[in-house]
């Protein structure tokens, strides 16, 4: 081949890149949408929405709470800040509104807290859930509800200890929390590596959970043998909890929450954890996995860090299904799952956008926003997006 024809080649090879790159490479997206930009952001890695429509948006390293207006403003002030130890996984990871935040207007955080600065090598934090008061979009009257947790293990600093926090169907505050990187979920003596179920005003143990009298157990927990629970979401007809643990290598799971539940980790069988179905405890409904790979295959998994429930009736393409944002840094994946009418099945398991890795949450009007560690973004119907 001469030169000339080889420039030739080249040439055209670059003229179709152009135009693929361009024109978006006449790729369909399967669900008719397409994503627009909402506002630029700082790792906002969790989102919620106030009934009024205003999205709140917790900046994963800075501490700063910020708003969206309904609007589509963002304001310029941020709502609060918090001084939050960064790490890993450490950092402002929760945001919830109190269901009677119309009348109260409470907002509640959680973030992990320095304890003992040290040497970077053996920093100390504790997992912390405050409440504002929300004033004119302002927050104030900051108040400890959960300020008791155990500080972190200084020879893992910066791993899972805090994760997100939420209100189930019954009102009370769920908080979940991982096992700061040292395998004693199994433990009803401590709260890592569980699920909590706390009362709003002051953390106080709920007088029906499943441990309440147990002699050494700790009252608040719901749930317990968890890696890292992160993100989780109730179900809008059966009103059980939807929640994810993000395993080490393999088999990270969904799980309905059962009161009392044991999800077995770390006795889940010999590293690597090639059997996603190994032991007696309660086994997770779906496992997640990388694309080309099982769930049982070693660094398989996906790190999910959101979830919500989307009805379908704004994104009829998309249906009745749980949203699952993906925060792996080889997938930014924004999956739908199809339940079962029972849902206590996935039917179906599909890519929706490809670039979110901090959180999802559907808007009081259906709308579905995600964000990734730059901007938050919104779902539209191809024919009217503006992005």
């Amino acid at each position: 081949m001469n030169r000339r024809i080889v420039l030739i080649y080249w040439i055209a090879s670059l003229i179709i890149l152009i135009l693929t790159v361009g024109c978006g490479g006449d790729k369909k997206n399967p669900f008719s949408v397409k994503s627009e930009v909402v506002t630029a952001a700082d790792r906002p890695i969790t989102l919620a929405f106030a009934p009024d429509g205003r999205l709140f948006y917790g900046e994963h390293q800075t501490g700063n709470i910020r708003i969206v207006s309904s609007d589509g403003k963002l304001l310029t002030e941020p709502f609060a800040h918090v001084d939050t130890q960064i790490g890993l996984e450490w950092g402002l990871t929760g945001l919830a509104f109190d269901p009677k935040f119309d009348q109260n207007h409470y907002v509640y955080v959680y973030f992990t807290q320095l304890v003992n600065p040290g040497p970077p090598t053996s920093v100390t934090a504790r997992p912390v859930v405050t409440r504002f008061t929300e004033r004119d979009n302002k927050g104030v009257d900051p108040t400890v509800i959960v300020g008791d947790l155990p500080e972190t293990d200084p020879k893992h600093p910066g791993y899972n200890a805090n994760g997100r926090i939420g209100f189930g169907s019954d009102g009370f505050l769920y908080i979940t929390i991982g096992d700061y990187d040292v395998g004693n979920s199994s433990d009803l003596a401590i709260p890592q590596g569980k699920i909590l179920r706390v009362n709003k005003l002051d953390g106080s143990a709920v007088p029906d959970n499943p441990f309440v009298g147990q002699p050494n157990a700790d009252p608040r927990i719901f749930a317990y043998g968890f890696r890292e629970p992160f993100d989780f979401a109730v179900h809008p007809q059966n009103r059980k909890i939807y929640g994810t643990d993000n395993t080490p290598v393999s088999c990270e799971e969904l799980n309905i929450i059962d009161r009392g539940g044991n999800y077995g980790f770390p006795n889940v069988g010999p590293f690597p954890y090639a059997d996603c179905q190994f032991g007696e405890h309660i086994k997770g409904i779906h496992f997640f996995s990388k694309k080309g790979t099982r769930p049982e295959d070693f660094l398989s998994n996906t790190y999910v860090s959101g979830v919500a429930f989307v009805d379908g009736a704004k994104y009829p393409s998309i249906g009745a299904a749980l949203l699952v944002c993906e925060s792996e840094m080889d997938t930014h994946d924004l999956r739908r799952l199809t339940l079962s009418d029972t849902g206590t099945q996935v039917l179906a398991d599909d890519i929706v956008i490809d670039d979110c890795n901090m959180d999802v949450k559907v808007s009081p009007d259906g709308t579905i926003f995600y964000s990734n560690e730059k901007e938050i973004r919104r779902l539209v119907f191809e024919a009217t997006s503006k992005d």
